[in-house]
């Protein structure tokens, strides 16, 4: 019988970066993450920000990142000073989070094949690293 950890698995992730400190905010899931996990994540975002300032979140086009309702977004903005904002379709050379993912993807993370029952601790602790153990440069 075929072990079960054993063999292919993906992990998705959420995430954001402040691109003027490289911090990393994210989260790992084992399934497909969908908008109803993208309205949590936000709004947790937004109860931890700075109130005196406002936090703009560049957004891509991706459909899971659209129809937040109005409600939710006038509430980030009047109570957390919290906007988002999405980029023109068809424009990933504008989002910087990319640059991030690639990074890790390719060139931060250990070529070993990660068994199915390490993967998730894997990618949290490789994305835990990100200004820390691992940087990068946007110019």
């Amino acid at each position: 019988m075929a072990d079960a950890s054993v063999g292919r698995k993906r992990v998705n992730v959420l995430g954001v970066l402040n691109y003027a400190t490289s911090q990393l905010h994210f989260e790992v899931f084992e399934h497909t993450v969908k908008r109803q996990h993208v309205v949590p994540f936000l709004d947790k975002l937004a109860k931890s920000s700075n109130r005196e300032k406002f936090t703009i979140v560049v957004m891509d086009n991706a459909s899971i990142h659209h129809g937040i309702e109005p409600a939710m977004r006038e509430q980030w903005l009047y109570e957390h000073r919290f906007v988002l904002l999405y980029l023109p379709p068809y424009s990933p050379e504008l989002n910087l989070i990319e640059l991030l993912w690639k990074q890790a993807k390719y060139h931060w993370r250990s070529f070993i094949s990660w068994r199915k029952d390490q993967l998730l601790t894997e990618v949290s602790m490789l994305l835990k690293g990100v200004g820390s153990e691992f940087h990068i440069r946007y110019t």
